[in-house]
C-alpha cells in the first residue's frame, strides 16, 4: 500500500503544482457519504435474481475498490478498481479470466463505460480526466488536464474537470459527462489511492457540480451548474439519456434524478426514497438504478417509479455474504439473464442471475 500511495503523490505532483494543497479537513462545505437515514424496502417486488458466485481477482492479487463495470459487444465483462496492479480486467462471457491492462491509468478510478462502437471511456474523479480508449483498451484521447482543475469561466469551457464521474452519450453521439464527488472522492477505505489529505488541488474538489454536453468529436457545447442551495456539494454521481431522449442526471446526497432535455434545459425531479448513485440502459431499453451505500439495486419505469428491487445494507459484511457494501454502478447483460454489481466499499463485484 506504501508503495501505491508514494506512486499517487509522484504522479499528482508530476501534473504540476495545482495538484497540491493543504488538508481540508472541516470544510463546511464537504457532506460525508451516509445510507439514508430510516431506510424502508421499496414498496415494489423483489426481482427474481439470485446470488451467485462472484468474479475472482486474478493473478493472486485483491481487487481495490470497484468502481465500475461494463459489457463489450463480445459479452466480456470489463471491471475498473483502484488496485493500480490489475486496475482494468477483462473477463470472458464465460466468466473466465483474459487479461489485466492498463495498470495505474488512474488515481482515484470512478466510471467506467463502453460506446456503441465499442470504445471504452475511463474516469479518474481524482486527476479530473476522462479517458478515451479503443476496444483493445488502447488511449485515443483524454478530455480534462490530468491533475488539474481551475475556477469556473462562463464564457467558455476552461479545459478541466472537477471531479468527473460518469458520461453517456445520445442518439447523434454528442456525450454528456456529471461532475462533482461532494469533495469526498477518494473515500477513506481507498485501500489503494492517496486521499485529498495529501493531494489536492487549489480550487476545492468538488466545488462546481456540473453536467456538460460536448459533441461527438468532443467539442464544448454546453453546461449546467447543479449547486446546492445551501451551499453544501452536491455529489452529481451518474448520467444516462433515456429511450425517450431525456437526459437523466443523479444528486445522490438528495436522492434526486434531475430531468433535463438534451440542452440541458430543466424538465421535473424524480424524488426516490434512496440514494441515487448509478443509472443503467438495457439492450431493452429498461432503466436500473444502483442505490450505493443502500445496498440494493432497482427496476425504474419511465417516469422513475421503482418496479422491482433487490439486496439489503450491509456495509461490513462477512467474506461468504452476499450483502451489497456499495451499489457504485451496475450493468445488466443484453438478455437480462445477468447483473453485475460493482461494490466500491467492500471490493467485490456481485453476480446476479435470473430465477
Amino acid at each position: 500500500m506504501r508503495k501505491s500511495i508514494a506512486l499517487a503523490l509522484l504522479l499528482a505532483a508530476a501534473a504540476g503544482p495545482s495538484a497540491l494543497a493543504q488538508n481540508t479537513t472541516g470544510n463546511p462545505h464537504i457532506v460525508s457519504p451516509v445510507p439514508t437515514p430510516g431506510l424502508h424496502p421499496p414498496d415494489a417486488p423483489t426481482l427474481p435474481y439470485s446470488f451467485k458466485t462472484r468474479p475472482a481477482a486474478p493473478n493472486g492479487e485483491q481487487f481495490g475498490n470497484v468502481s465500475d463495470i461494463a459489457l463489450t459487444k463480445e459479452g466480456h465483462l470489463i471491471v475498473l478498481n483502484r488496485n493500480p496492479n490489475v486496475m482494468m480486467i477483462e473477463y470472458g462471457a464465460d466468466g473466465k479470466f483474459i487479461r489485466t491492462f492498463n495498470p495505474n491509468i488512474a488515481i482515484n478510478t470512478h466510471g467506467l463505460r463502453i460506446d456503441k462502437y465499442g470504445n471504452m471511456w475511463v474516469i479518474d474523479s481524482f486527476l479530473n480526466v476522462v479517458w478515451k480508449l479503443n476496444s483493445k483498451g488502447e488511449p485515443i484521447k483524454a478530455f480534462g488536464k490530468r491533475g488539474e482543475v481551475g475556477p469556473w469561466d462562463d464564457t467558455k469551457w476552461n479545459g478541466m474537470f472537477n471531479q468527473p464521474l460518469d458520461i453517456y452519450w445520445d442518439k447523434d453521439d454528442n456525450f454528456y459527462i456529471v461532475q462533482g464527488h461532494g469533495g469526498t472522492s477518494p473515500p477513506p477505505e481507498c485501500t489503494y489511492c492517496a486521499t485529498y489529505r495529501t493531494a489536492m488541488p487549489k480550487t476545492p474538489q468538488g466545488s462546481d457540480p456540473r453536467v456538460f454536453k460536448f459533441d461527438k468529436n468532443g467539442n464544448f457545447l454546453k453546461s449546467r451548474a447543479l449547486p446546492h442551495a445551501d451551499g453544501t456539494y452536491p455529489t452529481i454521481h451518474s448520467v444516462i439519456v433515456t429511450p425517450k431522449g431525456e437526459l437523466w442526471v443523479t444528486d445522490r446526497q438528495l436522492n434526486k434524478i434531475l430531468v433535463f432535455d438534451t440542452e440541458l434545459n430543466p424538465i421535473r425531479e424524480i424524488q426516490e426514497p434512496n440514494l441515487t448513485s448509478g443509472l443503467f440502459v438495457d439492450a431493452k431499453g429498461n432503466i436500473w438504478m444502483s442505490s450505493g451505500m443502500d445496498g440494493m439495486i432497482m427496476s425504474l419505469d419511465d417516469n422513475g417509479k421503482i418496479t422491482g428491487w433487490i439486496g439489503k445494507m450491509g456495509r461490513n459484511p462477512p467474506e461468504n455474504s452476499n450483502d451489497i457494501g456499495e451499489a457504485h454502478y451496475l450493468v445488466v447483460t443484453p438478455d437480462q439473464k445477468t447483473i453485475y454489481i460493482a461494490d466500491s466499499i467492500n471490493a467485490r463485484i456481485h453476480r446476479l442471475e435470473h430465477n
